[in-house]
C-alpha cells in the first residue's frame, strides 16, 4: 500500500458493540437455516452466508474491491485451488465471499472451523477441517480434499494456515501444492490489501474502510508431480512478495 496510507480512525467501543449486535443479530435467521441446509443444499445453504457476509460488510462500513486477472474464465466442472497468499485478518471471514468467483469449500483449521456459524455452515456444506498439529490427520485431510476435487469440487485456503500478527508472511505449507498437484487443480492465487487495516490482529472493533482482493493469473499443475511440490511453494511465496506482500527478502 501507499507508504503515505493512514488506515481509518478506530471507531469507539459503544459504537463498535452496537455494531456487532447488529451483525450478530441477523446470525439465526439467516445462518442457522444454512446450517441444516449444508448437507442437503450445499449452494443455497452458501447463498445464505454470502448474504449474511454482505450484510456484516455493510453494517462494519466496509468495501470490497475486487480485480480478476483471469476476467472470470473459469471452467464449469474443473476443479479449482483459490489460494490466499497473505492471511492477515479474520475480516476475511465477512470479505472473502465478495471474491470468490466460484463457490468453493473450505480447506480449515480447527480453530476456524469451531467459530460460531461462520466456521461451522462450512463443515456442514462438506469443507475439511485439518488439525495441522496432528501430521496423520492433516495428510487424510488432503486426500478427502483430493477425492472431492477429482469430482469437480473446488477448495478455497490460505497457504499460510493462521493470521500473520505483523503482516509478514508467514511459513508457506505444502499441503495447498500437494492438493492442487494430486487434483490436477488450477491454482488461483489470492492476495489481500488492506484486511488488516480494517481489522487488525488482536482488535475487535472494525474499522470502516476499503478492502481489495486480487486474484491473479491462474497457475496450471498439471504434468506436475509430488516431487515439484517444493518449487511449486517456492514460486508461490516468490510471486506473493512480487505483489508487495510480508517482508523484503533479506
Amino acid at each position: 500500500m501507499d507508504a503515505s496510507f493512514e488506515p481509518p480512525e478506530r471507531p469507539g467501543t459503544l459504537s463498535s458493540l452496537l455494531r456487532w449486535t447488529v451483525a450478530c443479530a441477523a446470525m439465526p435467521p439467516l445462518l442457522l437455516p444454512a446450517l441444516a441446509l449444508g448437507p442437503l443444499r450445499p449452494s443455497s445453504s452458501d447463498a445464505l452466508m454470502r448474504t449474511w457476509c454482505l450484510w456484516a460488510r455493510r453494517v462494519f462500513g466496509v468495501d470490497v474491491d475486487v480485480v480478476d486477472h483471469n476476467e472470470g474464465g473459469y471452467d464449469d466442472g474443473a476443479p479449482y485451488v483459490f489460494l490466499q497468499l497473505n492471511q492477515t485478518s479474520l475480516s476475511e471471514a465477512f470479505v472473502t465471499t465478495a471474491a470468490l468467483p466460484r463457490w468453493a469449500l473450505i480447506f480449515m483449521n480447527i480453530e476456524f472451523a469451531a467459530l460460531p456459524f461462520i466456521g461451522w455452515v462450512p463443515v456442514s456444506q462438506g469443507s475439511v477441517v485439518v488439525v495441522r498439529q496432528w501430521s496423520a490427520q492433516a495428510r487424510r485431510a488432503v486426500d478427502r480434499a483430493a477425492d472431492a476435487m477429482r469430482r469437480g469440487a473446488c477448495f478455497y485456503m490460505s497457504i499460510e494456515g493462521r493470521r500473520s500478527p505483523d503482516g509478514a508472511l508467514g511459513p508457506y505449507k505444502k499441503g495447498a501444492a500437494v492438493l492442487a498437484i494430486r487434483s490436477g487443480a488450477r491454482i488461483v492465487p489470492m492476495v489481500f490489501h488492506g484486511a488488516r487495516d480494517v481489522l487488525p490482529f488482536g482488535e475487535w472493533r472494525v474499522r470502516p474502510g476499503r478492502v481489495r482482493v486480487e486474484l491473479l493469473p491462474a497457475i496450471e499443475t498439471e504434468g506436475l508431480s509430488y516431487a515439484d511440490r517444493d518449487a511449486l511453494v517456492e514460486r508461490l511465496r516468490v510471486l506473493a512478495q512480487s505483489q508487495g506482500l510480508g517482508r523484503p527478502p533479506g
